[in-house]
């Protein structure tokens, strides 16, 4: 397994992307990469600093950096500009990396870095490669072998590939940014349209007019409340429901847990294929035909989890409320309500308790309209 030691170990002696001569062989050139807890890592060094951990997100057209690295590099503030995530929209500076080097084999100059990577990651990691990392010359990411391979003259025959259903524009997104990659999947047989990210864990998210387009999001379906964080903060409650089947190119997860948007992130897309799903599939993109091949890799998928109470809680001070409840969980069998007051039981405690493994014993004492009461259950898987 490549995991993030030799990922970084491989930064030494990059190489960027000169002219070929005449006559001469196809270039390829190779950079680490491996998977740690659902994001797709690589080692960047931005200058003469680093390495550091960077994520490759193919869904967003910027590529992001930490705030306070983007500072203590003293990186060039540019300009500042608008973007648009899971948790809505927000001004953000755009910095100017003259010099980054990725993966330990392609160099670039001149890298604009948005400051919005200020969201849900652990310290670890410090910023985020945009859809360009592999769609703007032909470029393999490999899983199995951990690396992406880049074809500045071309890609070639891909033999084992498939080509699917996809698509990539002519031109960027509305900042003039990267190209993303869509394609069609099969959500319990039904075709959805969706951006393929690599920067989000999940199988798949739904925006939230597809979810009810589709039926999803409705009164009856069990679902466990979450909240997706991202650019914009945190989004609206969503709900994590089961579902029969997604398909693509081949490749078929039975009962996936799909996380419903309790927003609409994009318009043009229903929905946003994750890396979960994604690296069952080595990838190759193709520039000139602007599609996508993929071939079954050899990675295993690990299981998905959700909370088993089935309660989503938020504080304000020292008061802690009930904001969700899902359908047919435990906490709803036992009389849990949107609204309820949580008492005598710091937030830490409270979300200690409402979290664990199945076959836990849940007691929560609950003020409503004035009355308290004493309310027990046990987790349970319910989707």
């Amino acid at each position: 397994m490549i995991g993030r030691r030799e990922v970084v170990a491989a930064i030494a002696g990059g190489v960027a992307l000169p002219g070929m001569a005449m006559g001469a062989e196809p270039r390829v050139f190779t950079s680490r990469i491996a998977v740690e807890n659902e994001r797709l890592i690589m080692a960047v060094m931005i200058g003469a600093n680093g390495p550091y951990t960077f994520m490759i997100d193919t869904g967003t057209y910027l590529s992001l950096i930490r705030p306070d690295l983007a500072k203590t590099l003293k990186l060039q503030a540019r300009a500042t500009e608008r973007s648009q995530g899971v948790g809505g929209s927000d001004t953000y500076t755009l910095y100017l990396a003259q010099d980054v080097l990725m993966g330990g084999g392609l160099r670039q100059r001149d890298v604009m870095f948005s400051d919005a990577f200020k969201f849900g990651y652990n310290s670890g990691i410090y910023g985020a490669l945009a859809a360009g990392m592999v769609t703007a010359i032909d470029t393999d990411v490999d899983f199995d072998a951990g690396e992406m391979r880049f074809y500045p003259d071309g890609r070639g025959d891909r033999p084992g590939f498939v080509a699917i259903d996809s698509s990539i524009p002519i031109s960027g997104g509305p900042t003039a940014g990267s190209r993303r990659i869509s394609a069609t999947v099969l959500l319990d047989g039904r075709p959805i349209r969706c951006v393929l990210d690599t920067g989000s864990p999940s199988p798949l998210l739904l925006n939230n007019e597809a979810a009810r387009r589709l039926g999803l999001w409705n009164a009856t379906t069990p679902f466990a409340p979450t909240r997706p964080n991202g650019i914009g903060g945190a989004a609206p409650l969503a709900r994590i429901v089961r579902t029969q089947s997604i398909e693509m190119g081949g490749a078929k997860q039975d009962r996936p847990l799909v996380t419903l948007l309790g927003n609409n992130v994009s318009g043009e897309f229903d929905g946003i294929l994750g890396l979960s799903f994604l690296r069952r599939f080595n990838l190759s993109v193709d520039t000139h035909g602007r599609k996508l091949w993929v071939k079954p890799s050899a990675q295993t998928v690990p299981p998905q989890r959700y909370g088993l109470s089935g309660l989503w809680i938020d504080r304000e001070r020292n008061r802690i409320e009930v904001k969700a409840v899902g359908t047919n969980s435990p906490a709803a069998l036992a009389g849990v309500a949107v609204g309820d007051v949580l008492i005598d039981m710091p937030w830490e405690a409270a979300l200690g308790m409402i979290n664990g493994a199945p076959g836990k014993a849940v007691t929560l004492v609950l003020e409503r309209d004035g009355a308290r009461r004493t309310v027990s259950y046990t987790l349970a898987p319910y989707l």
